[in-house]
């Protein structure tokens, strides 16, 4: 959900030079979105139709200038890999992270939707400050 909506926070900002993807600490390869999740995005006019997991080791970590993680355990992981710290941030980190919806109803989803929305305009707003 955040790479949707982080997709769409920055194309709203106008930032051209930037690319967001997404990949899982435990993911596996393939798998769409949760049900749970696409209802979420449909909500608010986006779509998660085209996403398929795909697990962290899949990706080039050295060609990646920022990470957000959404719990510290996630994180540790990320820096298990050799990614620097000053890379990694974890998401809603005063809020202890973002709340893992997974096997939950709508309202979760929705709560961890709310969660992710604002961490994307934030992430948008400070890659503004960057430019």
């Amino acid at each position: 959900m955040l790479q949707t909506l982080l997709q769409a926070a920055v194309r709203n900002a106008k930032h051209r030079a930037v690319t967001v993807s997404s990949a899982g600490t435990s993911a596996t390869n393939g798998d769409p979105a949760s049900a749970g999740a696409q209802r979420a995005m449909l909500r608010r006019g986006l779509t998660l139709g085209q996403h398929a997991s795909r697990p962290i080791g899949s990706v080039g970590l050295s060609t990646i200038d920022a990470f957000f993680c959404m719990t510290t355990s996630h994180a540790a992981v990320v820096r298990s890999l050799g990614v620097a710290e000053k890379k990694i941030t974890v998401v809603n980190a005063a809020g202890g992270g973002v709340p893992d919806p997974w096997g939950g109803d709508d309202d979760d989803y929705e709560s961890t939707a709310q969660v992710l929305e604002m961490a994307a305009r934030e992430i948008a707003q400070d890659l503004k400050h960057d430019v």
